[in-house]
Parts: C-alpha cells; sequence; structure tokens
C-alpha cells in the first residue's frame, strides 16, 4: 500500500463487512489487519453467501461473497439477461503479467506450439463426487505435522519428512505459521535452500475437516502468506469450516528467502520509457531498458533468481503436500496461480485432489492465442466500462458512447506528448507508461470504475493524481519513490523467464503486429511495444508441452468470469480443454476474480465442489 493516502478525491479502499452499510469500516483488528497490501481480499457489503449467517465465525472472519447469481445453467441453455455485475471491491490476484508487462511496452511474443492433444479428456457426467474419500491429515491444533509414507525420491527425504513448528501468528494468534525448507535445485538437494513461509487458517469445524487448502493468489508475485491471512474474505465460511487454509510466499517472494534483483530505479524505467515509440530511435530504447533491466535483475539475483520457475514452485508444493499429512493435494490458484496449479497437475497427476483454478491461463497458450485473448479480454472490458459511463451524468467521456474510446486513445496521445501533472515527490510529471497502467488496473473489478472515471476526468484537465495513486498502490511505490520489498515486480522477471520461451521478431510476427494493432487502435495505444521482455535473461525457459495435460488426474474446477481484462475468457476456456479432466464454469460478470466475487450461483457451485466433492457439470455458466 501507498505510505500515504492518494490526492484528490480518491482514497484506499478499505474492506466492509458484509450486511454493514458501505463505508461501515473494516473488520475487527482481531480478526484481521485493516487492509490488504495487495487487490484482492475484501468483499463488498449486503451480500451472504450461502451457507452463510453474516455474523462473525470462530476464526474471526465475516462470510460473504457479493451480488445475485442465480441456479447455474448448464453449457447450452438460455443465460439470463442483464445479469447484474460483480460488485467484488477488490479482486483477487496481484496482477497479471500481461497487464503490466504490455502495458509497459515488455510482452513476450511467443513462439507458437499448438496443441495437439494425445489422450483424450475425460468429461464428468453432472454431479459425481471426488475423491470418493477425501485425503486424510493431521490433527488440527497440533504443533507440528507428520508427513505421509513413501510416494518421493530417496534423496529428497529429508524434505519430504521435515516437520513444521506451527504456532501462533503474532498478528493473529488464531492462525498459525511457520517455515518449510526446499532445495534452490532439486538436482542439488545437498545445496542451498529456499526457507518457505506459511501460514494457515485452521478448519474452523474440526469434526468435518477434509484436509489443506493449499492457496496462491497468483501475480507471479503475490503473497501466499497474506493470501491466507485474509481467509476470511476470500473464501465462505463453508469452505473454512472443513479445511485449513494454506498458504505460502513462493520460493524467492516475499518472506521466503525473497530475491530483490531491481533497484527502485529500475522499477521506475519500467514505467517511464515510453511504452509506444514511434522511431526507430524510441523503439530501440524500449529495448534496451527492457534489456538492461533483465540483465541488472539476473546479475543481483544470482542463482536463486534462476530457480523461481513455476515447475520448481509445483515440487515445493508436492513437498508440502506430504508434510501437511495429505496423501492427495487439494489447491486454489488465482490468475497466475492458475498455471502454477496446471503445471503442479501435469508434474503429479495422481496427487491432484480438489483443485480450482479461478481466472486462468494455459502453459500450452501460444502467442497468437495468448494475443486473441488480450484483445478480446480488453475489448469487452473496456466496452462495459464505457457502457457503465456513458450512462452516468458525471461521466468524463461525455454521453456518446461511439466517442468515448476515441477520447482516450486522444488521452493517451496528449499524455505521450506533454504528461499529466501531479504532487507526488519525484514523479511530477508522468507519461503513457504510468497512465495506460493505472488505466488497466482500474479495468480489473468495477468497484474502480468510479475511480477511473474521476481519474480520467482529472486527466483531461493536464493532471494525474488519481491514476497514479491507483497505480502506486499496486506495485507498492511510496510517494518518496521505495518500492515495498514485497512488490511483485521483484519476482516478475525471474518467473516469467523460466515459464515461457524466448522468441525473435520475424516479419511474419511484425507483419501480424501491425494488422493487430490497425484493426485494434485503443488496444495497441494501451498494449504498447510488443517485446520479449526476456530476450537478455541468461537461462532458457520452459519449453510448452503442447499436448494434453495432467492426464489421469481427478476432475479440476476451471472459472472465469465472461469479461476479465486480465486473464480473458479465452483463456480460461483454453485451460479447461487442455486439462484431460477439466472442468469449465463460467460467470456472465465483469472484472478479475470469479469465486466470492458477485455471483452466487458461482459460489454455490465451488463450495459444493471443494465441501463436498460435487463436480458441476462441464460447461456449466452462472
Amino acid at each position: 500500500m501507498l505510505s500515504d493516502p492518494p490526492s484528490g478525491p480518491e482514497q484506499p479502499e478499505q474492506p466492509v463487512r458484509p450486511g454493514s452499510p458501505e463505508g461501515a469500516g473494516p473488520p475487527a483488528r482481531e480478526d484481521l489487519p485493516e487492509a490488504s497490501s495487495q487487490p484482492y481480499a475484501s468483499l463488498p457489503g449486503a451480500y451472504v453467501a450461502p451457507g452463510a449467517s453474516g455474523v462473525p465465525d470462530a476464526a474471526g472472519g465475516w462470510g460473504g461473497s457479493a451480488g445475485a447469481g442465480g441456479a447455474p445453467t448448464p453449457s447450452g441453455a438460455p443465460t439470463p439477461s442483464g445479469a447484474p455485475r460483480s460488485r467484488a471491491r477488490v479482486v483477487v490476484a496481484g496482477v497479471a503479467v500481461a497487464a503490466l508487462v504490455a502495458v509497459v511496452g515488455l510482452v513476450a511474443w511467443r513462439a507458437a506450439n499448438p496443441v495437439t492433444p494425445t489422450a483424450g479428456r475425460v468429461t464428468p457426467s453432472a454431479a459425481p463426487v471426488w475423491p470418493p474419500t477425501p485425503s486424510a491429515g493431521p490433527t488440527p491444533g497440533a504443533t507440528s505435522t507428520r508427513p505421509a509414507a513413501g510416494g518421493y525420491p530417496a534423496e529428497l527425504a529429508a524434505y519430504y519428512t521435515q516437520h513444521v513448528a506451527w504456532q501462533g501468528c503474532s498478528d493473529n494468534p488464531r492462525q498459525q505459521c511457520g517455515t518449510l525448507e526446499v532445495p534452490v535445485d532439486y538436482t542439488k538437494p545437498q545445496g542451498e535452500r529456499f526457507r518457505l513461509a506459511l501460514r494457515k487458517a485452521p478448519a474452523t469445524d474440526p469434526s468435518r475437516r477434509v484436509g489443506s487448502l493449499l492457496i496462491n493468489p497468483g501475480g507471479p508475485g503475490g503473497s501466499g502468506v497474506e493470501y491466507a491471512q485474509y481467509s476470511s474474505f476470500v473464501f465462505s465460511p463453508e469452505v473454512r469450516a472443513v479445511y485449513d487454509v494454506v498458504g505460502f510466499d513462493p520460493r524467492g517472494i516475499g518472506g521466503s528467502g525473497a530475491v530483490s534483483c531491481l533497484t527502485d530505479s529500475d522499477m521506475d524505467r519500467l514505467f517511464s520509457t515510453d511504452p509506444t515509440p514511434d522511431t526507430p530511435e524510441e523503439k530501440k530504447a524500449v529495448r534496451t531498458t527492457a534489456d538492461s533491466v533483465a540483465r541488472s535483475c539476473a546479475a543481483r539475483g544470482g542463482q536463486r533468481a534462476r530457480h523461481m520457475s513455476s515447475t520448481e514452485v509445483a515440487r515445493d508444493m508436492d513437498v508440502m503436500r506430504v508434510v501437511f499429512g495429505d496423501s492427495r493435494l487439494n489447491f486454489f490458484g488465482g490468475s497466475y496461480g492458475t498455471f502454477l496449479g496446471a503445471i503442479y497437475a501435469d508434474t503429479f497427476p495422481d496427487k491432484v485432489g480438489r483443485m480450482v483454478l479461478d481466472s486462468a491461463m494455459s502453459p500450452n497458450q501460444t502467442d497468437a492465442e495468448e494475443t486473441t485473448y488480450d484483445i478480446q479480454g480488453f475489448e469487452a472490458s473496456i466496452d462495459a466500462f464505457i457502457d457503465w459511463c456513458v450512462a452516468r451524468p458525471d461521466c468524463a467521456l461525455g454521453s456518446d458512447k461511439a466517442a468515448a474510446r476515441g477520447k482516450i486513445a486522444g488521452l493517451l496521445d496528449a499524455v505521450e506528448k506533454h504528461g499529466l501533472t501531479t504532487t507526488k515527490p519525484g514523479l511530477t510529471r508522468i507519461g503513457e507508461g504510468w497512465v495506460g497502467f493505472s488505466i488497466f488496473m482500474c479495468l480489473y473489478s468495477d468497484s474502480s470504475w468510479p475511480t477511473l472515471n474521476r481519474g480520467l476526468a482529472q486527466a483531461f484537465s493536464g493532471r494525474g493524481d488519481i491514476l497514479l495513486a491507483k497505480g502506486m498502490s499496486v506495485v507498492e511505490r511510496s510517494a518518496t519513490g521505495k518500492y515495498a520489498t514485497s512488490s511483485y515486480l521483484q519476482a516478475m522477471l525471474p518467473v516469467r523467464c523460466a515459464d515461457w520461451p524466448r522468441s525473435k521478431d520475424t516479419p511474419a510476427t511484425l507483419a501480424e503486429q501491425a494488422r493487430l494493432k490497425k484493426a485494434h487502435p485503443l488496444w495497441a495505444k494501451m498494449t504498447g511495444e510488443l517485446y520479449d521482455s526476456c530476450a537478455a535473461w541468461p537461462t532458457p525457459g520452459r519449453t510448452p508441452k503442447g499436448t494434453t495435460l495432467a492426464v489421469g488426474a481427478a476432475p479440476i474446477l476451471v472459472i472465469g468470469n465472461e469479461r476479465d481484462p486480465a486473464t480473458p475468457i479465452g483463456g480460461t476456456k483454453q485451460l479447461a480443454k487442455d486439462l484431460a479432466s477439466g472442468v469449465l464454469l463460467t460467470s456472465d460478470h465483469d472484472g478479475h476474480g470469479t469465486y466470492y466475487a458477485g455471483n452466487s450461483c458461482v459460489d454455490r457451485a465451488v463450495d459444493g465442489y471443494l465441501v463436498q466433492g460435487k463436480v458441476p457439470t462441464d460447461g456449466t455458466t452462472c
């Protein structure tokens, strides 16, 4: 979070107790901290999730989700018209990588790897129960956990047989904190180690305990420890009753041996470089900046920065599964956490328990597919905002829907030439990088649309305080120019450069880029120069498998909003298809983050799956 409140009328959004008036304030301090430093973990008022009472539960949290949502609609059936938009006050994940890197002009164009399935998909019948017998786990409240027997390489026995000394967390003794060690390099298990930070919200009804639910909010770089700290805001009372909700900071991130490979100056450069270069010299400057930042990060981060891949984190998760005493991994991943969950399922398909992947992207996703999804997601999200805005008397874009896009594009052109003035020391004038990024972040949740409207109105007058405050809060930059050590920007390059292959421009890709920019001019201005930000990274990235994933795994529930700007619905649908046992559930809502974010139909389906093992019909729409 910013160390000082945003300038002007924009103020930090605070969690609101469900059932309380808007602005009634955060939960009691003994229950949760006042505000999360990441853009998730808060709920709208006046909605109580199915089965929730709307009063504090034993864990010190408040149940509830948001919105209307009716009964699920199987694929092919008519969907409700005029479905209410999500009113989630904040979204599930930190920031999707494409949103940041594309806006600042550093997105990677990956080599195409078409999906050619080698095994048939499993299509579950309506409402099967999986697994038939829930995974067993240790007795809640114990100060240590016992590993399950066997099932791991002998050379890794020291890791799989370790104990976690759980202790009450200093800020909330009803939750438990601990650490667990994993090798930096799994091919050298006797070498250096990462010590991973863990946080557990114990099951509130031990008599019904199913096991552990490991969670990851995405990013990459989001804190799973903080995600678990806010479990009362992001999971229903029913889910928290039967699971120990366990969050972890992935290797090299946050409390898990944070790799700080970027300086404050490096991170500022990502936003100050012109994202829409017009001349060969400007284009060269973009690439020079990207390469310089990548080389600096790799040099400062050393070997640890080169071992932050999702493949290695998936192996860490399997160590956790055994140490926690679970025969199968139960997992909830949001945004980039869906990529992580898919990698785990493909690596350990026989160890998959109940897995929910919310707002998804597929490890098989090709460059062409990603670009298609990005365009679809942006177009749908900006249209939804414009529809909302032009119906208001105070809309900064006026009342003419047809002219609204042009006004945003014109603003970005003016910002490129003249910038916007602000009152922030060190950033008294900002350009397209900050402005475009902040606009995009406001599209993540419709609760940020009023902020975007006020920010645009202020920007048309030449000032950028409101938009800058939004962007700075997302990347955790203080008014003094200091970025929090927990900023997901630190993890962005090491993770992305490990997870995806390098790519180079070809005449064909350059021609396709030009065609897409001409067909989608506002998207082009928001996206900027398309360039591989990992081109100068010293090690190669993962090669996408390109075939069916997780063959033999239990049914995996994949969910997403129809109008998600960060992880567009196309990517969610692709992951459900790429997984051999993927089950798709879509929500006719806006924004990033689907579960516990405005659709009670979705909440009932996810709760039924996690709590009772009831698998929804594939293709259900809420």
